[in-house]
């Protein structure tokens, strides 16, 4: 089972693209201050507002300067710093069930995408160790407790990773 972002029709992507987006007007916008959830008829220059990504990629891709956008706080500075220090502790599905790729999404429209995007490869790399340590070995690890924790804040892809490869573990041992 894959997550297919690119189609239409994908309940997963339709989740991903939901996920909220800081994002600064910086233009007057008459007509639409219902996004900020208040009883403003218009959206003033400078207003801050967590848009969906669907909504802030169109408008940040558009070729007016309607808004910037800033890192999720899934992606910040400290939860960066966490991972660093203990990747293996970090619940990502508790930041969002589709950090890695939201993360990529995101980061094509951001100034400062490199810090992010190395940030994901390192949190990849760092827990992958452990999704295929998880999977070859499901059940019989001394630490029961780290096994739940973990599972449990995996991320989709993760959690597809580890599926695939406790399949695959399953499948040598009856060989």
């Amino acid at each position: 089972m894959t997550i297919d972002f690119d189609s239409y029709y994908s309940i997963d992507s339709i989740i991903a693209d939901n996920q909220k987006v800081p994002s600064e007007f910086l233009t007057n916008v008459p007509g639409q201050g219902w996004l900020q959830g208040g009883l403003e008829n218009d959206i003033k220059e400078g207003a801050k507002i967590d848009l969906p990504y669907w909504l802030s990629s169109t408008l940040a891709l558009s070729e007016y300067d309607f808004l910037n956008l800033s890192i999720p706080p899934a992606f910040s500075t400290r939860v960066t710093n966490a991972l660093i220090a203990s990747p293996s502790f970090v619940k990502l599905a508790n930041l969002n069930h589709f950090w890695y790729s939201f993360g990529i999404r995101i980061s094509d429209l951001l100034e400062d995408n490199l810090k992010l995007q190395q940030s994901l490869r390192l949190a990849f790399t760092n827990r992958l160790i452990d999704i295929f340590d998880l999977g070859q070995y499901e059940g019989s690890v001394d630490d029961k407790g780290f096994e739940t924790d973990f599972k449990a804040g995996m991320d989709e892809l993760e959690k597809q990773l580890f599926h695939i490869c406790a399949a695959s573990a399953a499948q040598h041992k009856r060989l």
